[in-house]
Protein backbone atom coordinates (compact mmCIF):
# COMPACT_ATOMS: atom_id res chain seq x y z
CA UNK A 1 0.00 0.00 0.00
CA UNK A 2 1.33 3.46 -0.89
CA UNK A 3 1.92 5.85 1.99
CA UNK A 4 1.53 8.96 -0.16
CA UNK A 5 -1.20 11.36 0.87
CA UNK A 6 -2.56 14.77 -0.14
CA UNK A 7 -1.35 17.81 1.76
CA UNK A 8 -3.37 18.15 4.99
CA UNK A 9 -4.36 21.73 5.78
CA UNK A 10 -5.85 22.79 9.11
CA UNK A 11 -8.31 25.70 8.88
CA UNK A 12 -9.31 27.84 11.88
CA UNK A 13 -11.90 30.44 10.85
CA UNK A 14 -15.01 31.68 12.68
CA UNK A 15 -16.90 33.11 9.67
CA UNK A 16 -18.90 30.14 8.40
CA UNK A 17 -19.25 31.16 4.75
CA UNK A 18 -15.63 32.23 4.45
CA UNK A 19 -14.45 29.04 6.16
CA UNK A 20 -16.46 27.03 3.64
CA UNK A 21 -14.92 28.99 0.76
CA UNK A 22 -11.38 28.44 2.05
CA UNK A 23 -12.01 24.72 2.39
CA UNK A 24 -13.37 24.57 -1.18
CA UNK A 25 -10.40 26.49 -2.62
CA UNK A 26 -7.89 24.17 -0.95
CA UNK A 27 -9.77 20.98 -1.79
CA UNK A 28 -9.90 22.00 -5.47
CA UNK A 29 -6.12 22.47 -5.27
CA UNK A 30 -5.77 18.88 -4.07
CA UNK A 31 -5.48 19.36 -0.31
CA UNK A 32 -7.27 17.49 2.44
CA UNK A 33 -8.91 19.91 4.87
CA UNK A 34 -8.92 19.43 8.65
CA UNK A 35 -11.77 21.58 10.00
CA UNK A 36 -12.74 24.34 9.53
CA UNK A 37 -12.80 25.10 13.26
CA UNK A 38 -14.42 28.24 14.72
CA UNK A 39 -12.62 28.71 18.05
CA UNK A 40 -9.23 28.43 19.73
CA UNK A 41 -10.55 25.82 22.16
CA UNK A 42 -12.00 23.58 19.46
CA UNK A 43 -8.89 23.92 17.29
CA UNK A 44 -6.59 22.88 20.15
CA UNK A 45 -8.90 19.97 20.97
CA UNK A 46 -8.88 18.85 17.32
CA UNK A 47 -5.10 18.99 17.21
CA UNK A 48 -4.85 16.49 20.05
CA UNK A 49 -6.44 13.78 17.95
CA UNK A 50 -5.74 15.11 14.48
CA UNK A 51 -3.61 13.29 11.91
CA UNK A 52 -0.37 14.87 10.80
CA UNK A 53 -0.93 18.47 9.71
CA UNK A 54 1.21 19.84 6.85
CA UNK A 55 0.11 23.52 6.85
CA UNK A 56 -2.37 25.60 8.85
CA UNK A 57 -4.52 28.56 7.76
CA UNK A 58 -5.39 30.57 10.86
CA UNK A 59 -7.65 33.57 11.33
CA UNK A 60 -5.83 35.66 13.94
CA UNK A 61 -9.02 36.62 15.78
CA UNK A 62 -11.53 33.84 16.46
CA UNK A 63 -14.64 35.23 18.15
CA UNK A 64 -12.56 37.82 20.01
CA UNK A 65 -9.79 35.42 21.04
CA UNK A 66 -6.31 35.53 19.50
CA UNK A 67 -5.17 32.36 17.74
CA UNK A 68 -1.63 32.42 19.14
CA UNK A 69 -2.00 29.39 21.49
CA UNK A 70 -2.82 27.33 18.40
CA UNK A 71 0.10 28.84 16.47
CA UNK A 72 2.41 28.02 19.39
CA UNK A 73 1.29 24.37 19.35
CA UNK A 74 1.79 24.19 15.59
CA UNK A 75 5.26 25.74 15.93
CA UNK A 76 6.10 23.05 18.49
CA UNK A 77 5.20 20.50 15.81
CA UNK A 78 7.13 22.38 13.08
CA UNK A 79 3.93 22.99 11.12
CA UNK A 80 4.11 26.10 8.87
CA UNK A 81 1.35 28.68 9.30
CA UNK A 82 -0.51 31.16 7.09
CA UNK A 83 -2.28 33.88 9.07
CA UNK A 84 -5.42 34.84 7.12
CA UNK A 85 -6.90 37.94 8.67
CA UNK A 86 -9.03 41.01 8.16
CA UNK A 87 -7.13 42.89 10.84
CA UNK A 88 -3.94 44.90 10.43
CA UNK A 89 -2.27 43.29 13.44
CA UNK A 90 1.41 42.83 14.04
CA UNK A 91 2.06 39.19 14.90
CA UNK A 92 4.57 38.34 17.65
CA UNK A 93 8.17 38.00 16.52
CA UNK A 94 8.19 34.30 17.39
CA UNK A 95 5.95 33.80 14.33
CA UNK A 96 8.30 35.58 11.94
CA UNK A 97 8.40 32.56 9.62
CA UNK A 98 4.61 32.59 9.18
CA UNK A 99 3.01 34.22 6.15
CA UNK A 100 0.27 36.82 6.56
CA UNK A 101 -2.47 37.14 3.95
CA UNK A 102 -5.28 39.69 3.99
CA UNK A 103 -8.86 38.47 3.67
CA UNK A 104 -9.17 40.95 0.82
CA UNK A 105 -6.66 38.88 -1.19
CA UNK A 106 -7.79 36.50 -3.90
CA UNK A 107 -8.37 32.79 -3.46
CA UNK A 108 -5.30 32.19 -5.63
CA UNK A 109 -3.15 34.27 -3.29
CA UNK A 110 -4.21 32.17 -0.33
CA UNK A 111 -3.71 28.85 -2.11
CA UNK A 112 -0.29 29.98 -3.35
CA UNK A 113 0.69 31.01 0.20
CA UNK A 114 -0.29 27.57 1.50
CA UNK A 115 1.76 25.81 -1.16
CA UNK A 116 4.73 28.12 -0.59
CA UNK A 117 4.71 27.40 3.14
CA UNK A 118 4.58 23.67 2.41
CA UNK A 119 7.47 23.95 -0.03
CA UNK A 120 9.53 25.79 2.56
CA UNK A 121 8.96 22.97 5.01
CA UNK A 122 9.83 20.35 2.37
CA UNK A 123 13.13 22.14 1.83
CA UNK A 124 14.26 20.90 5.25
CA UNK A 125 13.54 17.24 4.52
CA UNK A 126 16.57 14.96 4.09
CA UNK A 127 18.37 14.18 1.93
CA UNK A 128 19.07 17.72 0.82
CA UNK A 129 22.71 17.65 -0.34
CA UNK A 130 24.16 17.55 -3.81
CA UNK A 131 27.91 17.63 -4.39
CA UNK A 132 28.39 18.84 -0.83
CA UNK A 133 26.04 21.82 -1.19
CA UNK A 134 22.68 22.24 0.46
CA UNK A 135 19.82 22.69 -1.93
CA UNK A 136 16.14 23.29 -1.42
CA UNK A 137 13.03 23.17 -3.52
CA UNK A 138 12.85 26.94 -3.90
CA UNK A 139 16.44 27.07 -5.13
CA UNK A 140 15.60 24.47 -7.77
CA UNK A 141 12.68 26.43 -9.24
CA UNK A 142 14.83 28.33 -11.81
CA UNK A 143 16.17 25.01 -13.15
CA UNK A 144 12.65 23.62 -13.29
CA UNK A 145 11.48 26.67 -15.24
CA UNK A 146 14.35 26.24 -17.71
CA UNK A 147 13.45 22.59 -18.25
CA UNK A 148 9.80 23.55 -18.68
CA UNK A 149 10.70 26.15 -21.33
CA UNK A 150 12.58 23.45 -23.25
CA UNK A 151 9.40 21.36 -23.22
CA UNK A 152 6.88 24.14 -23.83
CA UNK A 153 7.71 27.29 -25.83
CA UNK A 154 4.97 29.35 -24.19
CA UNK A 155 6.22 31.00 -20.94
CA UNK A 156 2.71 30.83 -19.48
CA UNK A 157 2.36 27.13 -20.24
CA UNK A 158 5.87 26.45 -18.95
CA UNK A 159 5.15 28.19 -15.63
CA UNK A 160 1.90 26.23 -15.34
CA UNK A 161 3.90 23.03 -15.84
CA UNK A 162 6.24 24.04 -13.00
CA UNK A 163 3.24 24.75 -10.76
CA UNK A 164 1.67 21.37 -11.52
CA UNK A 165 5.01 19.68 -10.90
CA UNK A 166 5.36 21.27 -7.47
CA UNK A 167 1.76 20.51 -6.56
CA UNK A 168 2.27 16.83 -7.40
CA UNK A 169 5.57 16.82 -5.49
CA UNK A 170 3.76 18.06 -2.39
CA UNK A 171 1.18 15.28 -2.67
CA UNK A 172 3.78 12.58 -3.35
CA UNK A 173 6.62 13.62 -1.05
CA UNK A 174 6.15 10.60 1.20
CA UNK A 175 6.77 8.33 -1.81
CA UNK A 176 10.19 9.85 -2.56
CA UNK A 177 12.84 7.15 -2.27
CA UNK A 178 15.27 7.54 0.60
CA UNK A 179 18.48 9.09 -0.66
CA UNK A 180 16.99 10.08 -4.03
CA UNK A 181 18.43 13.33 -5.36
CA UNK A 182 15.82 16.06 -4.99
CA UNK A 183 16.61 17.69 -8.34
CA UNK A 184 16.33 14.39 -10.20
CA UNK A 185 13.09 13.51 -8.42
CA UNK A 186 11.43 16.83 -9.32
CA UNK A 187 12.47 16.56 -12.95
CA UNK A 188 11.07 13.02 -13.12
CA UNK A 189 7.76 14.33 -11.82
CA UNK A 190 7.83 17.15 -14.38
CA UNK A 191 8.33 14.70 -17.24
CA UNK A 192 5.46 12.56 -15.96
CA UNK A 193 3.15 15.58 -15.72
CA UNK A 194 4.22 16.75 -19.19
CA UNK A 195 3.54 13.29 -20.64
CA UNK A 196 -0.05 13.54 -19.41
CA UNK A 197 -0.59 17.02 -20.93
CA UNK A 198 2.14 17.65 -23.53
CA UNK A 199 0.51 20.78 -24.97
CA UNK A 200 0.16 22.65 -21.68
CA UNK A 201 -2.74 23.08 -19.27
CA UNK A 202 -6.22 22.34 -20.54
Amino acid sequence: MSDRHPMRVLIAEDEFLLADDIASWLERAGATVVGPLPSVERTLARLKGAPEIDVAVLDINLNGELIYPVADELARRDVPVVFYTGYDLEVPKRFSSAMKISKSASSGDLVNAVFEQRLRSLATLPPMRREGLEECVLQLVPALRLRARLLLPSPRAADALVERTLERAICEVSARAEGQDLDTWLHQIMLAVFAQSPFGPN
